[in-house]
């Protein structure tokens, strides 16, 4: 059992087993989010969380997709916890950087890069991680 929290304790949550997929995204919406040049994700199954404290306030966008992102925050320090997507249904995307275990997003290495078109400049790739210029699925950059 993994458990993550919010800056302020307000919020817990945890989740169990393996995580589908690790993921590194640097799409500007998680620019703005994070405050960060890009965020560390790991997807798990809705149905692998449990909420233990707390309630999570809901915030929820319509993206370029045209998919419904919901960023699921706490309501008093604001920390985004996880999102999920209408197009990814019974998914969940965990912030690897909430999660208490200060040892998993050291040995945390994402298997696939997105939105990569954003990546900024001084930015590498992660050696190894498939590369998306866009969502998943979409590829390298075209050239």
């Amino acid at each position: 059992m993994v458990q993550s929290s919010c800056l302020c304790g307000a919020n817990v949550i945890t989740f169990s087993g393996e995580p589908d997929i690790r993921f590194k995204c640097h799409c500007t919406d998680e620019r703005k989010l994070t405050g960060a040049a890009f965020s560390l994700n790991a997807i798990y199954s809705d149905a692998d969380l449990k909420i233990i404290k707390g309630s999570l306030k809901v915030f929820t966008k319509v993206v370029n997709s045209g998919n419904r992102m919901s960023n699921h925050v706490c309501g008093e320090c604001g920390s985004l916890l996880y999102r999920s997507s209408t197009g990814y249904p019974g998914k969940l995307a965990i912030k690897v950087g909430c999660v208490d275990d200060e040892d998993m997003p050291m040995v945390y290495v994402p298997d696939v890069e997105i939105f990569t078109r954003s990546r900024v400049p001084w930015e590498k790739p992660v050696e190894g991680a498939i590369q998306n210029w866009g969502d998943f699925g979409t590829g390298p950059a075209h050239i």
